[in-house]
């Protein structure tokens, strides 16, 4: 295992510094990740996207499930929900399945099940239900990349109930949430103008309650403070957003990745696996990245910002979220540490 002062493992570290730094740029002029960011580095320490990367490598084995919860239902545009979160859940679940053989379970709103399926899909995931797995005539096969979607209740106690179910059926090894609804400290799921939003969301805070009580592996994924994963640094997302106090989540996780896009975090932890494991394709292309975007368009998915059914997630246009997938191939390759040159790193000794 390579140490602290390993050169290869400096080399690692100033590339997942370079990946947070890049999932954190604040393109859309928010205003408020840069802050979040340096409030996670402080709490957990950096990079964070390293520091997932690795903690789901120890975790997941082949075979072995994890949950991922998504979808974001756009209130007053029922039934549809925002292309942030499906894209990004889609992107771990095909990165920790070809890279660790890994199962994702995503976890949403029924609403939302035809939206992650098509997005799933679009990266290149079989997607599988309950009923689907139980009428197969055998298992599936162990190089079968899959997912399986799992709908689940509105209501607090039927949700209690279900969460329970899947932990005993499924024992996930770890448990994330891309840019997904956080309860604030009264429990009530907002929205980042604080209008309560808890009458037409899972309460997915149910799912880490649970993890938390088995010592399970949790991550938030967010990019604003009222997501799933901030209460840690919940003073933070209080102090900036204007309507913090009912805004900001209060759910205490493992490990919180922040980015300017949710669907960023998830694309880091990727490219940083993708290096961790020397396997830079499970960092996905660009075609990949507009295929997703566009399907989940065609789902049902739409911009958070103007809920409109446009190549658009967080008011940035299809070729942002493009240009970032390129640079991650980019980072995941490190060009100057894989191509021995005169303008080869002198991070490490290639010869």
């Amino acid at each position: 295992m390579a140490t602290e002062n390993d050169p290869r493992r400096r080399l690692l570290e100033a590339i997942a510094w370079n990946v947070d730094r890049l999932i954190n740029l604040d393109i859309s002029g928010y205003g408020v990740i840069g802050e979040l960011y340096r409030a996670a580095c402080d709490h957990y320490g950096g990079p964070l996207t390293l520091k997932a990367a690795e903690r789901l490598r120890a975790e997941l084995t082949p075979g072995t499930h994890f949950i991922v919860t998504c979808g974001w239902l756009m209130p007053g545009f029922y039934p549809y929900g925002e292309t942030d979160g499906p894209v990004g859940a889609a992107t771990l679940g095909r990165a920790l399945a070809l890279g660790l053989g890994a199962r994702m379970l995503v976890v949403t709103e029924a609403e939302m099940a035809p939206i992650v399926t098509a997005t799933c899909r679009a990266a290149g995931l079989n997607v599988m239900t309950e009923a689907s797995l139980a009428a197969a005539p055998r298992p599936p096969h162990p190089g079968n990349p899959y997912c399986v979607v799992l709908p689940f209740p509105i209501g607090e106690a039927e949700g209690r109930q279900e969460a329970l179910r899947i932990f005993e059926r499924y024992t996930p090894k770890a448990v994330l949430a891309i840019e997904k609804n956080g309860p604030n400290a009264e429990g009530r799921y907002c929205m980042v103008d604080g209008s309560d939003n808890s009458d037409c969301v899972i309460k997915a805070g149910l799912l880490f309650e649970e993890a938390a009580r088995r010592g399970i592996f949790t991550v938030g994924i967010g990019d604003r403070g009222n997501e799933i994963g901030f209460g840690a640094i919940a003073g933070v997302p209080r102090r900036l957003l204007p309507h913090g106090p009912a805004a900001t989540d209060a759910t205490v996780v493992d490990l919180l990745i922040t980015a300017a896009v949710s669907n960023w975090g998830a694309s880091g932890i990727a490219a940083v696996l993708a290096v961790l494991l020397a396997r830079p394709e499970l960092m996905h292309d660009t075609a990949t990245e507009s295929r997703m975007l566009e399907a989940c368009i065609a789902a049902g998915g739409v911009d958070g910002f103007s809920c409109r059914p446009i190549p658009v997630t967080d008011g940035m246009p299809a070729e942002a979220h493009v240009a970032v997938a390129a640079l991650l191939n980019t980072l995941a390759r490190a060009p100057a540490a894989t191509q021995p040159s005169i303008f080869a790193t002198p991070l490490i000794d290639l010869a």
